[in-house]
């Protein structure tokens, strides 16, 4: 996203401006205090509190009820040294929620933030919340990055979650968000999968990612058994990048079966290697590359209807020919200027299917802390936006400053019976903690956007 750098001076925070006459309710036994600061992401409640004994000579008091409040000062909360701003005017633009994170303190100069994220300014932005939670990565400050979801295929409520740890490795996960493994192979950004890849005499379900430490493409299989991650690569297969590999998704191609691994680098530019079976384990060759102007690295696949689809995170989403032997001309499909309906960065896209020809694109606007739906079928239009908001009693934080996202619309288990999309989280708090992913069932975010749910159709 873009790093807007302040100089703040930061004395005091004074909890209330003004001071307040609080009543106490004799008749109901009641105190309401309306506006009180507690160190959280949302630090402004108001509080109910009961009297417990009327016949006490002491006036004791139990908490009744609390709920949130609009805060309407500015806040900094010094467990995740997260200033919040209400509402800000730069530029001519005002922004509400602005939140701006701690780079450098000095006891002989001005503290220093930069912005990490907004309200949406699209007020029909729609509410969701997760429901899960993974543990965090092993590693501080910028290391989760990207997800994939694999489908357990006897016992779908074993399923996984495969997540970058791009300081490092890859993590796996199970649907209540505990590690299984943790492979220490190198620096991994994106990660992606497809299933019945004929390796030998089996079909495995076979996962890619994009190794930064040395410019590969890793590549793995899903022991079913263990739910861990096996390597099948035959040799390291480096790209011909002239900068560091970044982006990465997968491609299975129906009719001609097909795999193949889409790979993008800073510098906008794109390759497309086809995977095969070398004697037992996994080679690759490169059989396409053309670019765009500038940076980019979320990416998906449509396997069905052939459609290629890149983030330039600055510019908007193209729409290329998947097909290696197609022209490499692209056309947007959504800009993220005054015109279009995303906001820089452009970062994580995911598909989720509804039969051949319908469904929808998601993609993650870092620069808002949002994510925009597309139709998947014509001309992908747009159909709404929406936000993973805190949940207090389940303890699981909002969603900010995502990079990748993944989602699928297979029942798995109760916990999410017509799928799940997951979110990489970059300001994990409640309490502050390493990085993590965050898994809300596709219900919530179908019924807040009148969107459709359907666990009929499947890829694998």
């Amino acid at each position: 996203m873009i790093k807007m750098t302040l100089l703040l001076i930061l004395t005091t925070i004074i909890i209330n401006s003004q001071a307040q006459t609080i009543h106490f309710n004799d008749e109901q036994g009641t105190l309401t205090l309306p506006n009180i600061k507690i160190t959280t992401k949302i630090p402004t409640y108001s509080v109910k509190l009961q009297q417990v004994n009327d016949n006490s000579s002491e006036l004791i008091l139990e908490l009744d009820t609390y709920e949130p409040i609009n805060n309407s000062d500015v806040y900094y909360d010094p467990s995740t040294t997260i200033l919040y701003i209400p509402q800000l005017v730069m530029g001519g633009e005002t922004y509400n929620q602005a939140r701006f994170k701690l780079l450098s303190s000095s006891k002989h100069s001005p503290m220093q933030f930069h912005m990490i994220g907004v309200e949406s300014k699209n007020t029909a932005a729609k509410s969701v919340k997760a429901t899960v939670e993974t543990e965090p990565v092993n590693a501080t400050e910028d290391a989760a990055d990207d997800p994939a979801i694999w489908v357990h295929p006897q016992d779908p409520a074993q399923s996984i979650i495969i997540g970058t740890q791009k300081q490092g490795g890859l993590m796996v996960y199970d649907l209540t968000g505990k590690q299984l493994q943790y492979l220490p192979d190198g620096k991994m950004n994106n990660v992606d999968l497809r299933y019945n890849f004929l390796l030998g005499e089996e079909k495995i379900s076979i996962v890619t990612a994009s190794n930064r430490t040395n410019n590969s493409i890793a590549i793995y299989k899903v022991n079913p058994d263990t739910r861990m991650l096996e390597n099948v690569a035959d040799r390291a297969i480096v790209t011909g990048f002239k900068s560091s590999i970044y982006g990465l998704c997968m491609y299975h191609n129906k009719s001609s079966n097909r795999y193949y691994v889409f790979l993008n680098d800073k510098d906008g530019a794109v390759e497309q290697w086809e995977l095969y079976d070398n004697g037992g384990l996994v080679n690759a060759a490169l059989i396409r590359h053309f670019s765009v102007s500038s940076q980019v690295e979320g990416c998906v696949v449509d396997d069905v209807l052939g459609h290629f689809y890149l983030g330039e995170e600055l510019v908007g989403i193209w729409k290329f020919d998947a097909n290696p032997t197609a022209d490499s001309k692209g056309h947007l499909i959504d800009t993220a200027d005054k015109n279009g309906n995303i906001t820089p960065e452009v970062e994580g896209l995911a598909i989720y299917y509804l039969s051949e020809q319908e469904g929808y694109l998601i993609a993650s606007n870092q620069g808002d802390n949002t994510f925009t739906v597309y139709n998947r079928a014509g001309n992908n239009e747009y159909l709404g936006r929406f936000y993973v908001a805190a949940d207090y009693g389940l303890g699981i934080d909002e969603v900010d400053d995502t990079d990748g996202l993944d989602v699928i619309n297979i029942p798995l288990g109760e916990a999410f019976p017509y799928g799940v999309f997951v979110a990489q989280d970059g300001i994990n708090a409640m309490p502050q903690e390493n990085q993590n992913f965050k898994l809300i069932p596709w219900e919530r975010i179908a019924d807040a956007l009148g969107l459709r749910k359907n666990t009929s159709y499947s890829l694998h």
